[in-house]
């Protein structure tokens, strides 16, 4: 995006490399040369009317949170539900629960109480950084003269002991091995067929396994209205029914 005399990189699909160390992709922007910038923790927090939340009213959120478990949480908001509660500490706690959803990319009421942070153990450690110019750098590296095929739609793969057969509209491909990064929405929908099979272990597993939904929206503003020491902002809503929609923005400069 070009604005004024500046240019501006947004990511559309995964935008942020969450940790650097062991990050195969962090340790291939550091070959490359590239600027990683560490994301700044900070995020202010303002009200629909665009008004900023008062920082003491969320630290004390924090603060109880340390003492209470997810499940003593949610407790607590099943019973207190039909209360009337003070409208800023409800837009702030839904704040929370959308940005924890966002997260876990899936609705809360979905997530195992006992499960929901299970693979908190095997986050990558270090920074969480941007690559400036956008992540689409790292691609166009690994592509450098590896031959790419757009536009051919997979309808069989067929698998034996020795070779790999994928046949699209009028072409068929074949090698040693195909590694298919089919996304879970088009395994789902079964219209790539496998030959042999796919066994059954898999496709139970393709069909349990849910998915979040996420919408980007890239904007370009004539000046700078948040503050320019942060990376990250959120956005309160008064209608918890609404609680994820937009509630989270991240700023380039």
């Amino acid at each position: 995006m070009e604005g004024g005399n500046k240019m501006a990189a947004a990511d559309f699909g995964g935008s942020v490399l969450t940790g650097t160390l062991g990050n195969p992709l962090g340790l291939l922007g550091r070959q490359l040369s590239y600027t990683l910038h560490k994301a700044r923790d900070q995020c202010p927090l303002y009200r629909a009317d665009g008004k900023p939340i008062d920082e003491y009213l969320d630290k004390k959120r924090k603060e109880l949170s340390q003492f209470v478990s997810l499940g003593e949480e949610l407790e607590t908001l099943r019973k207190d539900f039909g209360v009337a509660m003070d409208a800023k500490e409800m837009s702030l706690f839904n704040w929370h629960l959308a940005n924890l959803e966002y997260a876990k990319a899936g609705l809360l009421s979905q997530l195992s109480l006992a499960f929901w942070d299970q693979d908190d153990p095997y986050d990558m450690g270090g920074d969480h950084c941007f690559l400036s110019g956008g992540n689409g750098r790292l691609v166009h590296a690994l592509a450098e003269n590896v031959p790419i095929i757009f536009f051919k739609i997979v309808h069989v793969i067929r698998y034996g002991r020795n070779s790999v057969k994928v046949t699209t509209r009028g072409q068929l491909f074949e090698g040693d091995m195909a590694l298919c990064t089919g996304s879970l929405g088009v395994l789902k929908s079964g219209s790539t067929r496998f030959i042999l099979e796919l066994p059954q272990q898999k496709r139970d597993t393709i069909k349990r396994v849910g998915f979040g939904l996420l919408n980007k929206v890239a904007m370009l503003f004539l000046f700078v209205f948040w503050d320019s020491n942060v990376d990250i902002f959120g956005h309160g809503v008064d209608d918890s029914s609404c609680r994820g929609d937009s509630f989270y923005s991240t700023t380039m400069q």
